[in-house]
């Protein structure tokens, strides 16, 4: 079934259904509008003596053209809508690809540059959790471990303790299993407050050497190709480590003063001494707007928070990334255990794993024998797609990345990482000139995807055995994730599970949609140099959402 350019996709199939006419009789129309040869025996067999098998002919040339008219013109009707809608809201400078797919058939109902390459933004996630429950399976687990060179002797010293990470994305103050606005959250320490106790319970009461923090587990590459320097500093841009603590990241509280002229209250949670805040921001009249900005140089543990909030507004929130996580966790533990009257004599070192390194250090870690004296395991993987792609956390995804390829290839590098990603696509079906696989999240502006490669994806998914995780972990329309604010008011409510995926210039909405009759359509919206602002341009991919629906609600 051809695809052509916006709105030109119903006239193309209905001319093309005279021509498939014509060679009916050696081929047999498939889904996805592919067309496979069918020998001749094979409908000799079915088509009876010449002039029967003429007529049935005949039939099935006008059910056929009779039903692609029918679709062209309700595809056209929906493209003339898209058409509006864009014209409407000053969007159709933008560019922007759409598919929408039968995933009882495998139809494709409308097609607008679904073979133009786009940036996903979020929507790339999809890809990466996917792959994740493809190859490390839903039951998948993370193990963090403390362990030593030595057991403790009779005087409970140990020469040294190791905090290894194994790319666990949950240690933090996130309770689990994920539930939306409706759970408190615990303390961000909880999980190596446990790992502690477990030490201090095993009699260890002091380490003679030093801490370290194994971030072995991956390569050190904190940040993905193509990461722009300035969402580093933020929650959202946060280094990636094999050892990490609340999403790597912490948040900043600014709390206006009572009167205008007085400085504002920065907070940190969880409260630390790790950063040096310096206090910029100003109390300003109650008509003016909050504005906050942080800046932090590389390498650097000092905060300049400079701005304004009104006085008597709410507190501003602002989540900044931890500069060096291990470092982070190994100083945080030993506080834990200076706390539980376990000492430690040296100082908190970090491992890291270099390219250079990888290809020697699982020989390294087998040859070295350890003795556990604390560990932690996860929720299953399930549960972590679940904040991974409802939440839309980067982090996660990319741990994701690197988790595959350490467990398959014992690697643990973005590239081998993202080779795993494209071995997957084209398990799915996805040609390679459909993606540009630059990161495992979507942040990357080097990441290009298809609708259409999208659609394969979300096609290939609905089939396999792990499903339901998959569509468990999607935002619902209305009720979670980052749609739980979509469609509150709207007959989608509820209807659609979709990710969601937005960056400068870039809005896209791709997943699953319920139909009445317990028909379900796979769908993708991808808006790229859009010039609206997100709210604005996350308004027109609703209403594109809406018109699908209102399109193909009653159709059977």
């Amino acid at each position: 079934m051809p695809k052509t350019s916006p709105g030109g996709w119903g006239a193309d199939f209905a001319a093309s259904s005279s021509i498939l006419c014509l060679r009916v009789s050696s081929l047999m129309f498939c889904s996805r509008g592919m067309l496979r040869p069918l020998p001749s025996s094979a409908l000799l067999e079915r088509s009876g003596p010449p002039r029967r098998a003429a007529f049935s002919l005949v039939i099935v040339c006008a059910l056929l053209f009779a039903s692609a008219a029918h679709g062209a013109k309700r595809a056209n009707s929906l493209s003339r809508q898209i058409d509006a809608i864009l014209r409407v809201s000053h969007a159709e400078g933008g560019f922007w690809g759409i598919e929408v797919v039968r995933l009882s058939d495998g139809e494709i109902l409308y097609a607008r540059n679904s073979r133009r390459l786009f940036l996903p933004a979020s929507n790339m996630k999809l890809f990466t959790t996917a792959a994740a429950l493809s190859t490390l399976g839903p039951n998948f687990i993370f193990k963090t471990t403390v362990e030593s060179s030595a057991p403790p002797d009779p005087e409970g010293r140990v020469p040294d303790l190791t905090i290894v990470g194994r790319g666990d994305p949950n240690l933090g103050s996130r309770v689990l299993p994920y539930q939306f606005n409706s759970a408190p959250r615990i303390p961000a320490d909880q999980d190596f407050a446990n790992l502690a106790d477990q030490i201090a319970a095993k009699g260890v009461r002091e380490v003679t050497g030093n801490l370290y923090a194994d971030d072995t587990y991956y390569v050190n590459e904190p940040y993905g190709t193509g990461w722009a320097a300035d969402d580093l500093e933020w929650d959202y841009g946060a280094p990636i480590t094999a050892l990490a603590f609340n999403d790597n990241s912490l948040q900043l509280e600014i709390q206006p003063a009572a009167s205008p002229g007085a400085k504002a209250r920065i907070l940190l949670d969880p409260p630390d001494a790790y950063y040096r805040i310096v206090d910029n921001v100003e109390t300003t009249p109650s008509d003016n707007p909050a504005k906050v900005e942080v800046n932090r140089f590389p390498g650097s543990m000092e905060l300049d928070v400079w701005g304004h909030v009104p006085a008597g507004s709410d507190k501003v929130d602002e989540g900044i990334s931890i500069q060096n996580p291990p470092q982070y966790i190994g100083e945080m533990f030993r506080m834990l255990l200076d706390q539980r009257g376990v000492k430690v004599g040296g100082h908190v070192v970090v491992r890291e794993l270099s390219q250079a390194e990888a290809g020697r250090q699982s020989a390294l870690q087998k040859a070295e024998h350890r003795f556990v004296l604390a560990e932690h395991d996860s929720l299953p993987l399930r549960e972590d797609i679940k904040v991974t792609l409802k939440v839309s956390q980067n982090l996660h995804a990319e741990m994701l990345l690197r988790t595959m390829s350490r467990v398959l290839n014992n690697k643990g590098s973005a590239e081998d990482g993202l080779n795993i990603l494209n071995n997957f696509a084209q398990k799915v079906g996805i040609f390679p000139d459909e993606v540009r696989f630059a990161d495992g999240c979507g942040l990357s502006r080097q990441t290009l995807v298809t609708p259409d490669a999208l659609i394969k994806l979300l096609e290939f998914m609905s089939r396999e055995p792990y499903f339901q995780p998959f569509y468990d972990a999607l935002p619902v329309a209305g009720i979670d994730g980052t749609l739980g604010d979509r469609f509150q008011h709207s007959i989608l409510k509820g209807r659609i599970h979709a990710k969601t995926g937005s960056m400068e210039y870039v809005n896209a909405l791709s997943g699953y949609m319920d139909l009445p009759g317990r028909r379900r359509l796979a769908f993708v919206i991808i808006g790229n140099h859009q010039p609206l602002h997100w709210k604005e341009a996350t308004e027109v991919v609703d209403r594109i959402a809406m018109e699908i629906y209102r399109h193909y609600a009653r159709a059977r």
